[in-house]
């Protein structure tokens, strides 16, 4: 099996794009912010076709329009909500202190704090639309915690998701009539369950969760039906890259890295298996299904969407050392 430093000799060899030598600086070589090469990587990120496309379709009030629900088809804007440009966003790897997403965290602390709320229409559902605002603030925090995990508005919305985790877990396996019932009597969200993206995202980058706790709910998404609003596919269901669901599978390893104990679910299967599917990409051996640049700035280029997918899955790979 091939190393992670071999995969980082290719990519420091085939690396160009703007996006891609930053991440390759930030999070492959793990460079100090504030060093030289950090500071030159950033600064020509910033004036990438991606980052000036981000920004130039932020609003004044630091959102991107409407939070959560698609934008009307008057707005004419590449990123539907905010939500939407905050994935871009990761996908680039703005930190906090990227002033974009600065500006958008302040905006995010008046939603969680409910001095504001998002623009979007009231989703009425089953009970005229209490449970959908009862949803938006740990919504908005899920958003935040992705990347400041340690801001003060984050931990109450966050502490109520994991203890009642931690009694629907009590008896080993997931108690989902306890949690349904909490979900009914608004005490938790419906979207924070295990298996829905926003539950992955507000409890993860935290301690929020004893290691036991964390077991169990890795395991139960880890072998369950996928990741609601991500993927139908489980991570244990591993993809090859010639399969155009390897995207889908791949995004529930991308969003499931934040856990401590990520590595360990990762160490025994899915982690040789993709060390075997960089190599094999290294090697040339496989012919790419469906999948578009998220770093170089053409997707024209054959060789540029091949280092593309070794630089996403080396993202991952790090993650577990």
């Amino acid at each position: 099996m091939i190393m992670i430093q071999q995969i980082i000799d290719y990519l420091s060899e085939n690396v160009s794009d703007p996006v891609q030598k930053y991440i390759l600086v930030k999070e492959i070589y793990k460079k100090d912010p504030f060093s030289s090469e950090y500071e030159k990587a950033y600064n020509d990120m910033t004036q990438s076709k991606w980052y000036l496309e981000l920004a130039g379709e932020q609003w004044d009030d630091g959102s991107w329009g409407r939070f959560h629900t698609m934008s009307s088809k008057e707005i004419k804007q590449k990123f539907v909500s905010t939500e939407a440009a905050l994935g871009r966003a990761r996908d680039l790897s703005l930190s906090k202190d990227d002033p974009m997403i600065a500006k958008c965290i302040k905006i995010m602390e008046r939603y969680i704090r409910g001095d504001e709320t998002w623009t979007d229409y009231i989703e009425k559902h089953k009970d005229n639309g209490k449970g959908h605002l009862f949803c938006r603030p740990f919504m908005t925090a899920a958003q935040l915690n992705m990347f400041d995990p340690k801001n003060p508005v984050i931990s109450p919305l966050r502490d109520v998701v994991a203890e009642t985790l931690a009694t629907a877990f009590a008896n080993g396996s997931f108690d989902e009539s306890f949690w349904n019932e909490k979900v009914n009597e608004y005490h938790v969200p419906v979207i924070a369950h295990p298996c829905n993206m926003y539950g992955v995202m507000l409890l993860q980058n935290s301690d929020c969760m004893e290691n036991t706790l964390q077991r169990q709910f890795l395991g139960y998404v880890w072998n369950g039906k996928g990741i609601y609003y991500v993927s139908g596919i489980p991570p244990a269901d591993k993809q090859p890259l010639e399969d155009k669901r390897f995207n889908q599978w791949f995004r529930t390893l991308e969003l499931l890295s934040g856990f401590s104990l990520f590595s360990d679910f990762m160490k025994n299967d899915t982690l040789p298996y993709l060390f075997g599917e960089a190599d094999r990409l290294m090697s040339g051996d496989v012919v790419l299904a469906n999948h578009n640049c998220r770093y170089a700035e053409s997707w024209r280029d054959k060789n540029k969407r091949k280092v593309d997918v070794i630089l996403r899955i080396a993202r991952v790979l790090v993650r577990t050392e």
